[in-house]
């Protein structure tokens, strides 16, 4: 209710730095997104490992693939939290460019 009697709501600047609960469960998640694919993968391979009578070769291939996916979650994040363009995108953009830069080479010839 917008009236003369309600007092204005007070608007966050935008230098003000983000309270200490927000950046705690901003590192919590990033955590849980590292740990998890890798402790996953180690578990289950070495559940996977006593339940076909191998040594390692289980718990070895899926902590590589926790890693990566631990490695892509990190890279996910940190392409939604700044400002960079995922890197699909800028391989395209250079495609582009150097599309257009043969054009105008081969157009000034």
């Amino acid at each position: 209710m917008d009236d003369e009697r309600s007092p204005p709501t007070p608007q966050q600047p935008e230098d003000r730095p983000e309270s200490f609960w927000r950046l705690a469960a901003q590192a919590t998640t990033l955590g849980w997104n590292l740990v998890v694919p890798i402790v996953g993968g180690v578990l289950l391979g070495r559940y996977l490992d006593d339940m076909f009578d191998k040594e390692f070769t289980w718990t070895l291939s899926l902590l590589l693939m926790g890693v990566a996916v631990a490695f892509n979650n990190l890279y996910a994040t940190y392409i939604e939290h700044s400002d960079a363009e995922p890197l699909g995108k800028r391989i395209q953009k250079r495609r582009q460019k150097k599309a257009k830069e043969s054009e105008n080479h081969a157009e000034n010839k």
